[in-house]
């Protein structure tokens, strides 16, 4: 988060009662990404977190769209993202190297248009 510049990035830490639970935001425009500590899943947090800074990003940054890149097997990431509005665009395989172990992605992407009508009543 330090690392990606105010130009590149824009980042946020979520916190709980006064300590740090995770973070939301996008380290490199326009790929939003998000970590809660387990503790806190199934709360609502991170859909209340991505909900704040994707608004943040299409209020402040002159982007037309946000993208997410997930784990296939990570299903919690998958509704979160869907049910956000995002849409599957694409998929590659052997594209993350965890643990020595080639991982696979699902590509996600949101534009302004759609974020706008998702939330309008």
């Amino acid at each position: 988060m330090i690392a990606g510049g105010p130009e590149i990035s824009d980042d946020f830490v979520i916190e709980a009662q006064g300590r740090v639970i995770g973070k939301a935001g996008f380290w490199r425009l326009p790929e939003i990404g998000y970590i809660l500590h387990p503790d806190y899943w199934g709360r609502g947090l991170a859909t209340e977190a991505l909900t704040a800074v994707i608004d943040h990003v299409m209020t402040t940054r002159d982007i037309d769209a946000v993208t997410a890149d997930v784990d296939p097997a990570n299903a919690a990431s998958i509704r979160l993202l869907t049910g956000l509005g995002f849409e599957q665009t694409g998929a590659a395989s052997r594209t993350w190297r965890v643990g020595g172990v080639w991982m696979d992605s699902l590509y996600f992407g949101l534009d302004r248009d759609r974020w706008k009508s998702r939330k309008t009543p």
